[in-house]
């Protein structure tokens, strides 16, 4: 008889044991609901910093205007934020680099006479340049039609190309190509 009193205590629920276990579900669950918080809070951010970044946003695109008046090639930033390029690659011919624009006028200024019978004026683009939001960089301007088409003629016969990487405030990077309308997209 001794005995099935024992076993009879081992199986029986004391007030400390349920107390305890309860304790301890409870803990379970807020540990539970605390992680979910905490990942609803991590989402939150994410959305929140994609709206912060979305407001500062630079949109760099590039564009021949020879329309009345004016004849010019032109990089412009038609987004929220400015661009900070990081890095500005022209090619020519394939394998002629050059890192600003300066250095290509030059050098088509050496293989092509014309550019010394005309008037053009040129603005620097290179790495390091800031395009604010709403504001356009003139690479060259030529005060008529007849001249700007034969500089056209000229970077089209010497297969010109070129990149440029640029950020936002945040540090994001987009790469703008000469044969490609929209920039694409490179680190977040």
């Amino acid at each position: 008889m001794g005995k099935k009193n024992k076993t009879a205590k081992k199986n029986s629920w004391s007030t400390d044991r349920i107390i305890s276990s309860s304790a301890f579900f409870i803990s379970v669950v807020s540990l539970i609901a605390l992680l979910y918080q905490s990942y609803l809070a991590r989402e939150e951010n994410k959305l929140i910093q994609k709206q912060q970044s979305a407001t500062v946003m630079p949109y760099l695109t590039q564009w021949f205007d020879d329309s009345e008046g004016n004849h010019k090639m032109v990089v412009g930033n038609d987004g929220a934020g400015p661009a900070f390029v990081k890095d500005f690659n022209i090619i020519i011919n394939e394998n002629q680099n050059f890192s600003n624009t300066d250095d290509l006028l030059q050098e088509l200024a050496k293989t092509n006479k014309f550019l010394d019978t005309v008037n053009y004026l040129y603005s620097t683009l290179t790495i390091g340049t800031l395009i604010p939001a709403n504001e356009t960089v003139e690479i060259i301007s030529f005060d008529n039609s007849a001249a700007f088409k034969t500089f056209r003629t000229i970077l089209y016969r010497n297969k010109f190309d070129f990149g440029i990487t640029y950020e936002d405030v945040y540090g994001a990077q987009w790469k703008l190509r000469y044969d490609e309308d929209v920039p694409k997209k490179i680190t977040e």
